[in-house]
């Protein structure tokens, strides 16, 4: 009994070992991060094209950075590179006398022009 024990336990700690190594080198692959810039207000709309509203949600408890990434390539899919009308908070989730989690949301929209995103008054995401 204690053999096969044993035995269970070392090849559950492989296992684990071999997925944190898959995993290490898919991280070191990864494409590189995507960007967008994201204004508060909404800018003349003579400047864009309108692409889509998106929105970003975590299930449980974190922080709204651990959204960026989500968030840039959601307004990539839809072909935006801007996002105005950006905001993001913490919301009530299922339990809310329990759970808070991080939610963004915007309006993707496609840039006519370079962006200068310090110029418009966003932020870099």
């Amino acid at each position: 009994m204690l053999k096969k024990f044993t035995l269970a336990a070392s090849l559950l700690g492989l296992s684990s070992l071999a997925m944190a190594k898959a995993e290490a080198e898919a991280v070191n692959t990864a494409q590189p991060a995507l960007h967008v810039c994201a204004i508060k207000g909404t800018p003349d709309a003579s400047q864009f094209q309108i692409k889509k509203r998106i929105k970003v949600a975590k299930g449980t408890y974190g922080s709204v950075t651990e959204l960026y990434p989500r968030f840039a390539e959601r307004a990539h899919q839809v072909g935006g590179n801007v996002v105005i009308n950006y905001n993001a908070s913490q919301r009530f989730g299922f339990w809310p006398w329990r759970v808070v989690r991080p939610v963004m949301w915007g309006t993707a929209v496609k840039w006519n022009t370079p962006v200068d995103c310090k110029a418009l008054g966003g932020v870099e995401i």
